[in-house]
């Protein structure tokens, strides 16, 4: 138990350490005086916009979830379901070193209906990696205009064939994989693949409304892969700050963007998030009564 105990802090140490050395790094780089100034100038309407598309992917996010308890037989009401994820992602973006969110549902869940530790870890285990296939397929999608825009790859027909190729393999071994380990899960496996799906481009919407917000649609294709790429590095760092900017100011300095803007771009992104899950904290004031949804 101490050792488990210790693991977490080490880790939690270690991400937040991730995260305070990557900021601070971007913070020699560009003049955040600027980057505000710019921010400043934004458009209140699409911020708004990209905000409602973020919280849209988050209640989709939610019912995937739960469509991977119910499969357990575990039939958690919907609407105790989003307050749950609310209070989880409260968890993860303010509370580093604590309990983290999906520790949070877990606990939760075990302590008001006894259901079974290993089994509700599992179901958000392969909740996240439905999500982590999901943008797998989606970096290959973005990745075609991508590599085509750079003269990677000179032949189109190569490029589709392969991209086809990868889009087919991956949900194929992500599937293998799940039915192997995760059999329990493999009659939703397709449904939570969708959702997923759903999930991501809702995500990618609300990059969207960022990047119109800074005037640099051109590049639109370049911006949502790179937040692709910022999602799946955030494991490393803590709630995603700093790996996040980092990844956005790499970019721009490779592609030639506006430093400033790129990095702003990500800044929304985890200003967004932070209210969002400020929402959790004020559910998480209240008193929290699960309950299991009523047979029809």
């Amino acid at each position: 138990m101490k050792k488990n105990k210790l693991k977490k802090i080490i880790t939690t140490v270690l991400k937040i350490g991730v995260s305070v050395l990557l900021f601070y790094f971007v913070l020699t780089k560009i003049s955040f005086v600027e980057i505000f100034k710019i921010i400043k100038n934004s458009d209140v309407f699409l911020l708004i916009l990209s905000g409602v598309f973020l919280l849209l992917s988050q209640w989709v996010s939610s019912i995937r979830l739960n469509t991977f308890f119910h499969s357990l037989g575990y039939h958690l009401s919907n609407k105790s379901n989003h307050v749950l994820y609310l209070i989880g992602m409260f968890y993860n973006f303010f509370i580093p070193g604590g309990i983290g969110g999906d520790a949070y549902k877990v606990y939760k869940l075990h302590k008001k209906f006894d259901w079974n530790v290993k089994k509700l870890s599992a179901a958000i285990f392969v909740d996240r990696f439905s999500g982590l296939t999901t943008i797998g397929m989606l970096l290959v999608l973005l990745m075609i205009p991508f590599v085509k825009s750079l003269d990677w790859i000179s032949s189109s027909l190569i490029l589709i064939a392969l991209a086809t190729l990868l889009l087919v393999l991956i949900p194929f071994m992500a599937y293998a994989l799940v039915q192997k380990l995760f059999p329990s899960f493999k009659k939703v496996y397709l449904k939570t693949l969708l959702l997923s799906i759903v999930v991501q481009t809702l995500q990618l919407i609300c990059v969207y409304f960022l990047v119109l917000n800074f005037h640099v649609v051109s590049d639109l294709f370049s911006y949502l892969l790179v937040f692709l790429i910022s999602v799946i590095l955030s494991i490393v760092s803590f709630a995603g700050i700093g790996v996040r900017e980092f990844v956005f100011y790499q970019a721009a300095d490779l592609l030639h963007y506006n430093k400033d803007v790129s990095v702003a771009i990500g800044l929304l992104f985890t200003f967004l998030t932070a209210i969002l899950s400020l929402i959790g904290g004020g559910v998480q004031l209240k008193k929290v009564n699960l309950s299991l949804q009523e047979k029809k």
